[in-house]
């Protein structure tokens, strides 16, 4: 099995851990479109911006929100795990202005994380749930809000557009930024594609795999004799464990079977853009599509070869990239 299907791998298994795959979505620099939102009987905010910072279950939101009383930077944490936790006047994980907290907990509902705030309102206990949800192209985000207390049952639905610095934002004048060895191959259109033969090894300092353990070492051996693409894969500790592998592409986009970990079914296909191997790849793990777009690209002086890999899922998207160099 290569390095691929090894990534496939590594998405059955980072499903099974929450907040590694759900939390891709939610990450980022989030700005209120009040025309979208909801705030039923409050007033709305002037403005609103919020940062979300999602690393495994750590969960955090901070946010500066504008009204006509002022600007205020609010914030609240947690740790999505599903446990209920006491909270103490001076507790710095939720700071939300005059509101004192007496309980919280949070927890995953797919993709989404559910934030229960408990206060002592009046005399009685106030529950706000939040839930933030992410869009599935990661562009729109909503929190929705449900307050329960003995004399006030309310809700609210915030809507938040992803805030990205955009191309046309580079200053006037500026030189163009020059392609990296990786992006120049994927734009070449002309000659023929290269060879990728050779022995190749992991370079885990110059690879990125996130969140997910590296292994300990790696190395891939690919015969490529066009159009059978023959990839043999070596690996030693991580998340995986050891294994050795060995599967067959078809660079001309016939679809392969590739028989995966646990008997996991793998079909995969392959095909040219330029210099740079596209393989598409996608799996059925327990009733949840899994796909895999992996990148090959070679450098200009045939010595380091990388494997950048999307995957997608129905309880994320996240990236990995291998940096191997050839022995």
């Amino acid at each position: 099995m290569h390095r691929k299907v090894c990534l496939l791998m590594f998405a059955v298994a980072v499903m099974a851990l929450p907040g590694l795959a759900q939390n891709s979505k939610l990450n980022g620099t989030w700005k209120l479109n009040i025309a979208k939102s909801s705030f039923g009987q409050f007033p709305p905010p002037t403005s609103e911006t919020d940062t979300l910072t999602v690393k495994g279950n750590d969960f955090k939101q901070e946010y500066t929100s504008v009204t006509t009383r002022g600007e205020q930077k609010l914030m609240r944490s947690c740790t999505v795990d599903g446990k209920e936790v006491t909270l103490t006047p001076d507790d710095t994980r939720v700071q939300l202005g005059g509101i004192k907290l007496a309980k919280m907990q949070c927890s995953w509902e797919g993709s989404a994380v559910v934030f229960l705030e408990t206060a002592n309102f009046n005399g009685g206990t106030l529950t706000d749930k939040l839930t933030f949800s992410p869009s599935d192209d990661g562009n729109t985000m909503t929190m929705d809000s449900h307050i329960t207390s003995a004399t006030m049952n309310g809700d609210r639905k915030f809507v938040y557009d992803k805030a990205e610095a955009s191309a046309s934002m580079a200053p006037a004048g500026a030189a163009p930024m020059a392609a990296t060895p990786g992006a120049a191959a994927m734009i070449h259109a002309g000659g023929d594609p290269p060879n990728l033969s050779g022995t190749w090894k992991l370079n885990v300092s110059k690879s990125n795999f996130g969140q997910i353990p590296p292994p300990a070492s790696q190395v891939d051996t690919i015969e490529d004799n066009e159009p059978s693409l023959k990839i043999t894969s070596d690996q030693k500790g991580g998340m995986m464990g050891d294994t050795s592998n060995t599967s067959a592409l078809s660079t001309d986009g016939k679809e392969v079977t590739i028989q995966g970990a646990g008997g996991a079914v793998v079909k995969s296909t392959a095909h040219w853009e330029g210099s740079a191997l596209i393989v598409n790849s996608k799996v059925d793990v327990q009733g949840n599509p899994v796909t895999v777009k992996t990148t090959y690209t070679l450098s200009a002086d045939g010595k380091t070869l990388s494997e950048a890999s999307h995957i997608e899922s129905g309880m994320g998207n996240f990236d990995l990239t291998g940096v191997f160099d050839k022995q």
